[in-house]
């Protein structure tokens, strides 16, 4: 703060060479405000004196006021001949002859009127005297009277004008504190109370404050040097440096306070979508109920904002991580020294939290086949099948189907959005071998009928954004770990971590519902009991291949054999695999909804189904058909070998790469 103190001298310096009225005239009320009851007073005095003189000192005042200094000179010393030693006149011709630059004669002036009445006036003026002599040995006398005339005259503004100037001339900072703060609340339209306001102001610390008032004194008179002078002292600078602050904490402040709502909304999704289902099972209903439609369509509004938050997000995120560097190494240049080391690592860790957050935005997802094509020609039966579901559920029939080792059976659509929107991308079956083996056409049409139920509902349609979103969270994520920034103390890891959780929260939130709504299209197509079956066959299905192939890889890996066909191995052994089977397939069916699940929990998906009042349509109990899935593929012991060999490639990989850490 001391380039601030240096701003007050020299700013009042600047103000005194260019002409500033602060002094001079003062010391009794502002001539334009001369008090008539004062003035009275002063000339009943005068007139027991001598009362010719009193004409002379009202010609002597209204010069001076007028800045006619030589004459008010003449004038006060003619009443001085009649009235000798009248403190007074003696007062306000010290005033003139300072003015007139004759400031020995003045103090002499000052000083005889103070010896005659020490009265606040002549207290001030005697101040003034002193101060204008620029004898530094004359300072603290001219502070105590300034003082003293203050304290009798708390609202006279020459005396705090003076008692400003003392001030600081003795750089006592209590005394121009004292004389600024009453000068802004007597004299609100005077520059220079509001300039000295400015650079208290800023000696506290408040430089926003010391700015606006500074400006003021500007506006008000002040000469613009002055006030210039005092802002490049640091004031500027800071008072930027605090609204930028204020204004970044508040832009994190609301950001925070949308990921919060975000948050908010979720948990509210959620329950309301409990309560819908509930209500339309209680109606009886097979179809999407307008409660649920109006539901589906919040989330699609939620997910949509939330996926555009995430991006809304990356700036705010640039600014907390370039804050807390920049916070860092102003801390080290508070301390007063560098710790180079330290320095470097935490630059290296901003640079590259950055260019991760970066690298995120840009990441694009590429729209690759999900498995091995499978050819009308290859499975004439099971494209039939197909087609013949699509009908069931009066729905546009799937385009091409896709085979993968695993246990899974879902649906897709490929192609830009816009023909998503249409209705005419592409839809794609993905169909896991794993999950064929003991499975009924009746189990899968019930299955397929369900993955039907999300092209009808257009589930798959949209979401491109929010699979973008996916891509580039996991993206930051990956870029952070892997350069070992996925720490606590990383806000971008902060920010990824906890936004990944709401954003799943939300998603999956509409994913369950989406999954309900599927299963009623499935139980009106082909009845309750078969999608009931299908999806317990599933669930047990994926525990059991699950254990068949990890005993299958180990039992091979350690033999040095390739692996057996993955599809055909034998049942698991009653006596320990099949008991472990059995604990997880339990641990499955009773496990609750959790809110990160994309699926409702396999209790709760029957307990909708069970409840469903299908009598009136005629679906309650639609005969299942036996048949084995594996009879539609007429090329199965084909993809059995081609499917096995992917995973034993797979293995392979694994094998080596764990070799080579």
């Amino acid at each position: 703060m001391k380039r601030i103190a240096c701003a007050v001298i020299v700013g009042v310096l600047i103000s005194l060479a260019l002409g500033l009225p602060a002094l001079g005239q003062t010391a009794d009320p502002p001539p334009a405000e001369r008090d008539p009851a004062f003035e009275q007073e002063i000339h009943d005095r005068l007139a027991q004196i001598s009362p010719e003189a009193v004409l002379l000192f009202q010609e002597a005042t209204a010069a001076m006021d007028a800045g006619d200094l030589p004459a008010a000179q003449q004038a006060y010393g003619q009443v001085l001949e009649l009235a000798p030693g009248f403190p007074d006149a003696l007062r306000r011709l010290s005033y003139v002859e300072v003015g007139l630059e004759n400031v020995e004669t003045g103090l002499q002036l000052a000083q005889q009127a103070h010896d005659t009445d020490p009265n606040s006036y002549n207290q001030a003026a005697l101040a003034q005297a002193l101060l204008a002599t620029q004898d530094p040995t004359y300072h603290s006398q001219a502070l105590r009277l300034a003082r003293s005339a203050a304290r009798d005259l708390p609202d006279d503004q020459s005396a705090l004008l003076t008692l400003l100037m003392a001030g600081v001339a003795n750089e006592d900072e209590d005394a121009i504190r004292e004389a600024s703060e009453n000068l802004v609340r007597v004299a609100p339209d005077t520059p220079l109370p509001h300039y000295f306001a400015g650079l208290l102001a800023a000696m506290d610390n408040h430089f926003e404050t010391a700015e606006r008032e500074l400006l003021l004194a500007q506006e008000l008179g002040m000469p613009a040097e002055a006030v210039q002078h005092a802002l490049d002292a640091g004031i500027s600078s800071q008072a930027r440096l605090l609204r930028l602050g204020r204004q970044s904490l508040l832009a994190i402040g609301g950001w925070i306070a949308g990921l919060i709502l975000l948050t908010a909304a979720g948990m509210v999704l959620s329950k309301i979508t409990l309560s819908a289902v509930q209500r339309g099972l209680a109606g009886g209903a097979t179809q999407a109920s307008g409660a649920e439609r109006g539901v589906r369509g919040i989330y699609r509004t939620v997910i949509t904002l939330t996926s555009a938050y995430f991006y809304i997000s990356i700036p705010f995120l640039i600014l907390v991580v370039v804050v807390i560097t920049v916070g860092i190494f102003y801390g080290f240049f508070l301390l007063g020294a560098i710790p180079v080391r330290l320095a470097a690592i935490v630059g290296g860790i901003a640079i590259y939290t950055l260019y991760a957050i970066v690298r995120s935005v840009f990441t694009r997802i590429k729209e690759e086949e999900p498995g091995r094509p499978l050819a009308r020609e290859e499975a004439p039966r099971l494209w039939s099948l197909a087609e013949e579901v699509a009908g069931q559920v009066d729905t546009r029939p799937i385009d091409a189907v896709y085979i993968t080792p695993g246990v899974e059976v879902a649906v897709m659509e490929r192609g830009r959005l816009l023909s998503r929107l249409r209705g005419t991308s592409q839809r794609c079956l993905i169909l896991g071998l794993g999950a064929l083996p003991g499975m009924t056409q009746g189990q899968f049409k019930a299955i397929l009928a369900h993955e039907y139920g999300h092209f009808s509902n257009r589930d798959t349609a949209g979401g491109r954004l929010a699979y973008q979103v996916h891509a580039s969270m996991y993206q930051m994520a990956y870029g952070l770990a892997t350069k070992g920034q996925a720490r606590w103390y990383n806000p971008a890891w902060l920010f990824v971590n906890g936004f990944n959780r709401i954003f799943l929260r939300i998603t999956l939130g509409a994913s369950r519902l989406q999954e309900i709504l599927a299963d009623r299209y499935a139980a009106l197509a082909y009845g309750a009991q078969n999608i009931v079956d299908g999806l317990n066959h599933i669930v047990r299905q994926s525990l059991a291949f699950d254990l068949k192939v990890g005993g299958e890889v180990e039992a091979a890996s350690k033999a040095g054999r390739p692996l057996a066909n993955l599809y055909a191995l034998p049942p698991l052994d009653p006596s320990k695999e099949r008991n472990q089977l059995d604990a997880r397939l339990q641990e499955v069916m009773r496990r609750p909804t959790e809110p990160y699940d994309s699926h409702p929990a396999m209790q709760d998906r029957l307990h909708y189904l069970q409840q469903l009042d299908l009598q009136a349509t005629g679906r309650a109990s639609v005969p299942g058909d036996s048949k084995p899935v594996w009879a539609l593929l007429a090329a199965c012991d084909q993809l059995q070998a081609e499917m096995t060999a992917l995973v034993q490639r797979n293995v392979d990989q694994h094998t080596q790469g764990a070799a080579r850490t």
